[in-house]
């Protein structure tokens, strides 16, 4: 039995994650900033964007199971439409809850891990690190500051025997696609392109992996000895990961483009 914390955990993939371990024997904390009622989580109210927040709750768990074996940082939102259309505030809101919200959880959670011997930080983030989707750049940004951060992590911590991996899902079915904010002006420029890249977005997610297969994958990964550093979670975006490493680079972006960007649409 494993000490987890969830965070994102009152819906998609992070109350799946947090619902299938806790339906394993582990005692699951969701964080969330609503209270999610689930007999398998125990729910609490959080901001992943308020570090004092969580730095309280994080301690309140340690004093109640004496260690903490798992984080896994789930938290995150999207936001659609060009960069040049998209609204500083709605940027650095993005980034404030997918970047840092990693960072001030990551953070409040280190000194109760290295009391508790070790532990495993896993940080959600998304094949779009590897591949920027035009019309996501935000999205897409915010996960591969993750990925960066989360290397740089792994080192740093290793002598606490604390591991890190980052988890690279592709498209999930989730709720996930219906709370994505779009921008609220589009100009003339784009024309159309924005609403048919995101069309193609949401019906790829509508049309992708059960959640419950990042469920199932977390759960090895806390049973795991040794950790990988990064685990992409799904066979065919596990290709389009690794064409992303051997293509060129200019190649992989044009293939993107020629997917998300419309670029022939004026």
């Amino acid at each position: 039995m494993k000490v987890i914390i969830v965070t994102g955990a009152s819906s998609g993939i992070g109350l799946s994650i947090a619902q299938y371990l806790g339906n394993q024997g582990h005692h699951v904390y969701g964080i969330s900033r609503s209270k999610h009622f689930d007999k398998s989580i125990r729910s609490i109210q959080a901001d992943v964007t308020e570090f004092d927040a969580l730095k309280a709750v994080y301690q309140e768990i340690f004093d109640i199971e004496g260690r903490i074996d798992v984080l896994v940082n789930n938290a995150g939102m999207g936001i659609s439409g060009s960069i040049e259309d998209t609204a500083y505030e709605d940027a650095s809101y993005l980034m404030n809850v997918n970047f840092m919200g990693v960072f001030n959880s990551t953070k409040a959670v280190i000194p109760f891990m290295r009391s508790s011997g070790g532990g495993k930080i896993l940080n959600v983030s998304s094949v779009a690190a590897k591949l920027s989707i035009p019309f996501q750049a935000f999205y897409s940004s915010s996960k591969a500051a993750i990925n960066a951060f989360s290397e740089a992590l792994a080192n740093e911590v290793e002598p606490f025997n604390i591991q890190v991996c980052t988890l690279m899902p592709g498209d999930i079915k989730t709720g996930f696609t219906k709370n994505r904010k779009k921008n609220s002006v589009t100009s003339e420029s784009y024309g159309d392109r924005v609403e048919k890249s995101v069309g193609v977005m949401e019906k790829d997610e509508q049309n992708g992996m059960d959640p419950d297969i990042a469920a199932k994958t977390v759960h090895r990964l806390v049973n795991k000895k040794r950790i990988p550093l990064y685990k992409t979670i799904g066979l065919k975006y596990k290709v389009i990961v690794l064409l992303a490493k051997i293509l060129p680079s200019g190649l992989a972006n044009r293939i993107v483009g020629a997917i998300y960007a419309f670029k022939k649409d004026k």
